[in-house]
């Protein structure tokens, strides 16, 4: 039960109604529509490249000892990793691992040889580039460790960097294929044809990459909720151990464990805590939150708190609406979907642009 209407949950109060009929619909040009189409391109990275085969209807046929369309893009493609720019944006993305088996990957099956051998493939290589690195940061995802933490930016560059890279077709730019401003501008209605299996089988892997983000995490707070004890007992290890002032800086299940024990036990050597994702402000007014019940105020001896949440992270929430005065949320844009911008904070230079204003 949420005891005070949802106040800890971003934007909860405002959302919750289905729009009115006749209410404005989002616009092609809105940023959320082409952070959205992302987590689509996250989970089936040869979607645009499907769509824009099936929108290029022309048959043309090749004259004798002409190249295919793509051939010139698919030669360049295998050679990106030799360019020491893109390299370093890969890295810096925690994707340079995977990007040349992702590109191999995209190369090589059906969709992209079709989109390839279609007409318009040259005036296309953004499309190409967005596949590949959705494909690299697909196949990351999927291997230990921990996620990919690059917010939007980082990964507009590394696109950047290889349409760059790729030979194009200028003269293309007026063709009814050519990328004309947003991706979502043209995809959204390419995929307007293909309504019903999009919306059905993309929303069933949605779910599906959802629940796989979302339930180690929750299981994490489950844990912590049963054990918590040595998890805030080594965190006042760490506070005892470094010289004052000192600064809590933690994310997600961090963020509970700190506050709980800030709450527990005044600790005056800590001056700031510093919540990035956590969930602390929406278990306290599930009144979950071990340390304190939901009503009782915060204690006085609990230091100044910053809360940093980013609105497509799923699960981050605020805290000045049931602690009133006593903590400062302070929201960030990834520009990436969730799961990814429950982690992308760290590559985002806004947070450390904050902390180095806050910080003793």
């Amino acid at each position: 039960m949420l005891h005070s209407n949802g106040v800890s949950v971003p934007g909860y109060a405002t959302r919750r109604g289905i729009p009115e009929a006749g209410a404005p619909e989002t616009g092609d040009d809105d940023p959320d529509t082409d952070i959205e189409f992302w987590g689509l391109l996250y989970l089936d990275p040869l979607l645009e490249l499907r769509l824009l085969t099936a929108e290029s209807s022309t048959r043309a046929e090749l004259a004798p000892g002409a190249r295919p369309p793509g051939e010139a893009l698919s030669s360049a493609a295998l050679s990106l990793t030799g360019d020491a720019g893109l390299r370093r944006l890969l890295e810096a993305a925690g994707i340079g691992e995977d990007f040349p088996a992702a590109v191999a990957a995209v190369l090589t099956a059906p969709d992209g040889r079709r989109f390839l051998r279609a007409p318009a493939a040259q005036a296309e290589a953004a499309a190409l580039a967005r596949a590949f690195v959705a494909e690299a940061v697909r196949r990351r995802a999927g291997r230990e460790g921990p996620a990919p933490a690059f917010d939007g930016t980082a990964r507009d560059e590394a696109v950047a960097r290889i349409v760059a890279l790729l030979p194009g077709d200028p003269a293309g730019a007026d063709e009814p294929g050519a990328h004309r401003g947003p991706v979502t501008r043209r995809v959204k209605r390419l995929a307007g044809r293909l309504a019903l299996g999009l919306a059905s089988a993309q929303a069933v892997k949605r779910r599906s990459a959802l629940t796989d983000a979302a339930h180690p995490a929750a299981g994490d707070v489950l844990l912590y909720l049963a054990r918590g004890a040595a998890i805030r007992e080594a965190v006042a290890e760490a506070v005892r151990a470094a010289e004052p002032p000192v600064v809590l800086l933690a994310h997600s299940l961090g963020g509970i464990a700190s506050l709980d024990l800030l709450v527990l036990r005044p600790l005056p050597q800590v001056t700031l805590l510093v919540t990035v994702g956590s969930q602390a402000p929406f278990l306290y007014e599930l009144g979950a939150l071990p340390s304190l019940e939901h009503g009782s105020p915060l204690p006085a001896h609990v230091p100044r708190w910053l809360n940093v949440y980013d609105r497509r992270d799923l699960l981050s929430y605020v805290g000045a609406g049931i602690f009133p005065g006593r903590v400062h949320d302070i929201a960030l844009d990834s520009r990436q979907p969730f799961p990814l911008s429950h982690s992308a904070y760290w590559s985002n230079p806004e947070l450390y642009r904050i902390l180095a204003g806050e910080l003793p």
